[in-house]
């Protein structure tokens, strides 16, 4: 892109010829024309990481809707992210932090607080 049709504001609109292992431009202007595609990259790189980062709860509601049904209509996908969406919107409740040592049994505190903690993420858990 940068070099074939000159889609960089540093090299400019000019056409480099790459095909012929960049023996007719100065050691200069393949520098140039590499740092600028590194840096297309790198903005590509980031701009994906942030759309990934920032839709995180919607990429695995559906990444574990399909590994439960293998495939998804367009008004399923919906759905899960109309469901995520309302999840969000909700006020997220706070665990209360356990203190002192008079708990009979630690497990069912682990239990009970691992329970609330997946319901505010808004995962349903099914006790056996």
């Amino acid at each position: 892109m940068v070099a074939k049709y000159g889609m960089s504001t540093e090299v400019g609109p000019v056409t480099h010829h790459y095909y012929d292992q960049w023996r007719g431009m100065s050691s200069e202007t393949r520098l140039l024309i590499e740092k600028e595609v590194k840096n297309l990259l790198d903005r590509a790189y980031n701009n994906a990481k942030a759309i990934l980062t920032t839709h995180e709860k919607e990429l695995h509601a559906l990444a574990n809707a399909l590994l439960e049904h293998e495939t998804l209509t367009g008004s399923q996908i919906k759905d899960i992210l109309a469901k995520v969406k309302s999840q969000q919107q909700q006020p997220q409740p706070h665990v209360a932090e356990v203190q002192g040592s008079s708990r009979s049994d630690p497990t069912v505190d682990s239990a009970t607080a691992a329970t609330a903690a997946a319901k505010a993420h808004g995962v349903d858990l099914v006790e056996s």
